[in-house]
């Protein structure tokens, strides 16, 4: 894989990892209720889910790369209008941070295998990372270079990304909840993600497959 190619998924998935979802709505309800303990094993079955899901996407990502030029180019389609949703929705957002909303209002779990498990279907009902693994994922596989380096490579810098993010939210969440809940923040971190989740989504679509 070209540095070129690792520097911008790097950056998108950092991105992805650090815009508002069900998985960061989790990590600082956790925070703020119930300290770093709670949110750094929510946040291990978070990442168990995104192995399982990045998981089922290589297993059919195969097929897609040398099947038909026109299906892969359906699917970088399909990934560049995910991005441009995504940052649709985000500039259209005026809605603040909703701590108590992660779970649908159930309180807490207590034990640290219940916020496991609670971050684990968390992961794996979240439409972002579903949608990321499913259609943005197979964009950055060079299909005339051997697939298990690149997938093990592109899962390594999701993981790490989701992690540090998480993490911090945590980490900020029982400092700064009073200010995350503000409707102003959260409008100004929408902008710029918005803004730069559409540029991403206008350059992916302008990608051309490389010849096989």
């Amino acid at each position: 894989m070209t540095l070129q190619l690792l520097l911008a998924y790097s950056l998108i998935t950092w991105l992805t990892a650090a815009t508002p979802g069900p998985a960061v709505l989790l990590a600082l309800r956790n925070g703020a209720t119930r300290g770093f303990r709670a949110g750094l094993y929510s946040t291990l079955g978070n990442q168990i889910g995104l192995l399982l899901l990045a998981g089922a996407s290589i297993l059919g990502l195969g097929v897609i790369l040398h099947t038909s030029a026109w299906l892969f180019t359906l699917v970088k389609w399909v990934g560049a209008a995910y991005l441009v949703f995504l940052g649709w929705r985000m500039l259209r957002s005026r809605d603040g941070l909703d701590l108590g909303s992660a779970t649908q209002g159930d309180a807490p779990p207590a034990s640290d295998a219940q916020m496991l498990r609670l971050g684990l279907w968390v992961s794996l009902t979240n439409p972002k990372a579903i949608l990321f693994f499913g259609a943005l994922f197979p964009q950055f596989v060079q299909p005339e270079q051997p697939l298990l380096p690149q997938f093990a490579t592109l899962v390594s810098l999701s993981v790490c990304a989701s992690v540090s993010c998480l993490l911090t939210y945590v980490w900020l969440a029982s400092r700064a909840r009073r200010w995350l809940q503000r409707p102003r923040a959260a409008l100004w971190i929408n902008r710029v993600a918005g803004s730069v989740f559409i540029g991403f989504g206008l350059v992916l679509a302008g990608l051309r497959r490389a010849p096989a």
